[in-house]
This record gives C-alpha cells, structure tokens and sequence, in this order.
C-alpha cells in the first residue's frame, strides 16, 4: 500500500514543474517575485509594445504585399514574400506579448497572476504559429502549381487546388490540438479521441463519398483523359468539362450535362478519343448484282485510285479497297482508309469529297449503282 501511495504522489513535483516551463518566458518556478511600483504604467508600456508591434507587422504586410507584386517571373518567390508579409501581423504582437511576460515575470508572480499570464500568451502564441504556418504553406503549393502549369494535362490544375485544401485543413486541426493542449492537454486528448470515432462512424456512413474521393485522385493520377477531351465510356460519349471531388461532369454529343460519380467512372474502360492519332473510317459501294466482272475490277482500281496518296493518308495504314460479298442486291466493294491527324470536321470533309469523286467516276464509266433492297436478275 504505501509503494503504491510513493508511485502515484512522486511524480506530481516533476509534472508541476513540467506544467511551470513556458516557451521564451522560461521556469515560472525560478522567478523571484518583486513588487511592482506603478501598474498603470506597467499596463500603458505593455499595451503600446503590442500595438507598436502590430503596427509594424501591418507595414510589413502592405510593404511585403508590394513587392511580391514585382515577383511576376516567379510564381515561387512572390508566395513566400506574400505569405512572409501575412504572417507577420499575428507573429510579431504575439511575440512582443511573450516578451513583455517574461521581462515583468517578478511584478506578475507577485500579484499571483504569472502562471494565468504565461498560459494565456502562450495559447495566443500557439495560434499565431498556426496562423503563420497557414500563411507559409502558400510557398510549397506554388511550386507545386508552378509544376502543374508546365504540364499539359489540366488534371494537374485540378490535384493543386485539392491538395492545398487539404493541407490547409490539416495545419489548422493540429495548430488547434496544439493550443488546446497547451491550455489542457487532457482535454486535447478527449476531443482527440472524440474525432476519431467521429471519423470513424463518417467512414462507415459515407463510403460512397470517399469512393468518389479517391476515384478522382485515380483519375487524376492515371491521367486516362485531361479536360476538354472527347471520350466514350461505353454507355456515353461526350467532352469532359470538369472534374470535382465528387463527381466528373461530361457534356454529351447533343449539349446535355451529364454527372457521373468518381468512383464509378474510374472503375470503366475510357476510350479517349480525342488522344488518337488517326481515324479509321470504311464504307461499301453498291453494284448492281448483274454488273459485269470487267465493271466490277474498274470500279475497284477507281476507289483505290483516289484513296492513293489521299488527304491525310500515312504511309504505315494504306488503304483497302475489295470485293467483299454477293448479297440478294448488289455486289459490295468496301473501302477502308485512316486519316491523320484525327480531326473529325476534316475527316468527314475529305469523306465527303471521297463519296461525290466515287459516284462522279462511276457514273462517267457507265457502272451502275444498286439501290439498296430491290433484288435484281444475275
């Protein structure tokens, strides 16, 4: 019983002494206190130091704000001069203020309110470090947005902006632990805890939503389209206008908007067809089933004759032009060909000059086309 009682009560003088240690103030326990002469001047003095330092972080800020305006060039530099100068109107007062305790530490231990005073400033410094690190943070994402604005997928445009948020967030939920736990560290510790099984019933209740989360950072990271492509996920096919955490907007072929979630368009096979380097495009001429042999071969070296070295032609796909089929009908020839670059008003252009040319050679050479469902005599 009595080791029990020595465990539990030794440690309490090295845990208040802990408590008693403040950040620039020093050991509140070391202070020998003193009588002050006059507390009006003490309080006047104490408040112009702090206003001096506002007033001086304020300049700073408009000062620091100007001349990150003449950073243009660099993206980098004018955030770390734009974000110094933001800073510095929270970390200066908040400094003064831990200055001013510790230099009239003896006037406050003897009035009993040194420890209050040293906490307080403390959690108020505690703040301004936040606050500060929130302002600081601008630095690394203009690198990273400086990065993204070198590539050329707009993706990375998108990733900049989440991240930063995120980063933002984080800084501000543990500069907050931070000061509560300077004022209570247990109650730190509960809400602590509390959050944490507030994120973990979140969790379970919004499962879609992290799906969808993470479906965008997959969609990001993959880069299987960028915004402003074209793309076909098989059930419909549409321009990409805009991707959220939530969800990825495509406007369709006939001007609808159509949202689709994250996580189910990263699970789906993209065909970007905005990213492809040619078009294929194939057609079949309808000769009359009675058309002579000799027609039919004439007719052949005439649709390979103007696809030869055609518009857009690659010499790695040329063309193909065959007799492909008897039908009850006609006498099919398809024609295969690929156009480059994939330009889709140019293509269907050049389709469209190709079919004219077809008839016009055809009709010259006195080969007859079919008319599509009429039988005709072999």
């Amino acid at each position: 019983m009595f080791l029990a009682q020595a465990v539990t009560t030794t440690p309490a003088p090295a845990a208040a002494n802990a408590a008693n240690k403040f950040f620039v103030i020093g050991d509140l326990d070391a202070v020998k206190p003193e009588v002050a002469q006059n507390w009006s001047d003490l309080i006047l003095h104490s408040l112009g130091y702090v206003a001096l330092a506002f007033v001086i972080g304020w300049v700073a800020k408009k000062a620091l704000g100007w001349a990150a305006t003449k950073f243009d060039e660099s993206p980098i530099a004018e955030a770390a001069v734009a974000a110094c100068g933001k800073a510095l109107p929270t970390l200066l007062p908040a400094y003064a203020l831990l200055f001013i305790i510790k230099y009239n530490a003896p006037y406050l231990k003897h009035a009993d309110w040194l420890h209050f005073a040293a906490l307080s400033t403390t959690f108020l410094c505690s703040l301004a470090h936040t606050t500060a690190v929130f302002y600081l943070v601008e630095i690394p994402i203009a690198w990273a947005q400086k990065i993204a604005d070198q590539t050329e997928n707009k993706l990375d445009d998108i990733l900049v902006p989440m991240i930063a948020t995120v980063i933002k967030i984080s800084v501000i939920l543990v500069g907050g632990f931070k000061a509560i736990s300077i004022v209570d560290p247990k109650a730190s510790e509960a809400i602590l805890g509390l959050l944490a099984g507030a994120v973990v019933g979140l969790a379970f209740a919004s499962q879609d939503t992290i799906k969808n989360v993470f479906g965008a950072v997959m969609l990001i990271v993959d880069q299987p389209f960028t915004l402003g492509d074209l793309i076909n996920i098989g059930t419909h096919e549409g321009k990409v206008e805009s991707l959220g955490l939530r969800s990825t907007t495509i406007e369709l072929l006939d001007g609808q908007k159509l949202a689709i979630p994250n996580g189910d368009l990263a699970n789906r096979a993209i065909v970007n067809i905005t990213r492809r380097d040619f078009i294929r495009a194939q057609d079949l001429v309808h000769l009359e089933v009675n058309t002579p042999a000799a027609q039919i071969q004439q007719a052949v070296a005439i649709v390979r004759e103007l696809l030869v070295d055609h518009e857009g032609s690659d010499p790695r796909h040329p063309p193909l032009v065959h007799v492909t089929e008897f039908s009850d009908w006609a006498v099919n020839i398809r024609y295969l060909y690929w156009f480059h670059p994939a330009s889709s008003a140019k293509q269907l252009e050049f389709n469209q000059k190709l079919v004219l040319r077809i008839t016009e050679k055809l009709q010259a050479a006195g080969i007859r086309l079919a008319a599509q469902g009429t039988p005709q005599p072999r």
